[in-house]
């Protein structure tokens, strides 16, 4: 008995010790976390008893992503659908956290604001090009090694690429926009980090939602980084132009190094 005894009272004391040590769930500098053992914010997401989806979600990806960041949601000002930020989370940001414009800097799934034809009108266009988000497999273009195909066909979803939690860097720091050092099926490994912003910033630099000479600054050859975990084969030296690559599909590639030439560009 005594030792049961003892054996219960070091148990108690290691969870104490867990619990104190990971008593504050963060976020990268966002709104998905700063929660403490004693909040039920997590609920919003997740339920211990009653939950509709795998990891104890109140309901599949992308519809949870989708009851902040969507058309009709609420709580966040970025609408990833329709790819406009408008004000609903009930505080008003600075013009210096807001951005310029009212277009998203990606885009949206859906729909992008732009001015297309550069008359300062911004109107909704229909995106024509985007990542799959809802779990359905896909080729993810130009994955692999010289001459291996088209790409690995991957099932893509949010959190693929964004891990709501944060601290997804390699050292488990913040990245820009929640990114994932490493996306989940790319086959890469080591990671890529993005440097975050101090100050977060989501629309395009341009009143008129003109997307021409959109600055990434510094993250642009990051960035080129991060998506060259997928699309391993369109990260591309100088020269590539004009230099046989060697593959049957990828021959000739344009460079995408630097800070002016990325995939960002």
């Amino acid at each position: 008995m005594k030792h049961k005894t003892l054996f219960i009272l070091a148990l108690v004391a290691l969870l104490a010790i867990l619990v104190l040590s990971t008593g504050s769930v963060l976020a990268d500098n966002g709104p998905h976390g700063g929660y403490t053992a004693l909040t039920d914010a997590c609920a919003g997401c997740h339920r211990a008893h009653t939950a509709s989806a795998a990891k104890l979600l109140v309901s599949d990806v992308p519809n949870l992503c989708y009851t902040c960041h969507g058309t009709a949601g609420t709580g966040a000002d970025t609408d990833v659908v329709d790819g406009v930020f408008t004000e609903r989370d009930g505080v008003t940001e600075s013009p210096a956290e807001r951005g310029p414009g009212t277009g998203l800097k990606a885009g949206g799934f859906n729909f992008t604001v732009i001015d297309t034809n550069w008359d300062t009108v911004s109107v909704s266009q229909a995106t024509t090009s985007k990542h799959i988000v809802d779990g359905t497999a896909a080729t993810a273009w130009g994955n692999g090694a010289i001459n291996s195909g088209a790409g690995a066909t991957i099932a893509l979803s949010c959190t693929s690429c964004h891990d709501p939690h944060g601290g997804a860097g390699t050292t488990g720091g913040p990245t820009y926009r929640l990114l994932r050092a490493i996306p989940t099926d790319s086959g890469a490994t080591g990671g890529a980090d993005v440097t975050d912003e101090s100050s977060k910033i989501y629309t395009v630099s341009n009143t008129e939602n003109q997307y021409f000479g959109e600055s990434y600054g510094s993250r642009s050859p990051q960035l080129t980084n991060w998506c060259s975990q997928c699309h391993t084969r369109h990260n591309a030296p100088s020269g590539s132009g004009h230099t046989d690559s060697g593959d049957a599909i990828f021959t000739f590639r344009h460079t995408t190094g630097g800070v002016f030439l990325s995939c960002m560009s």
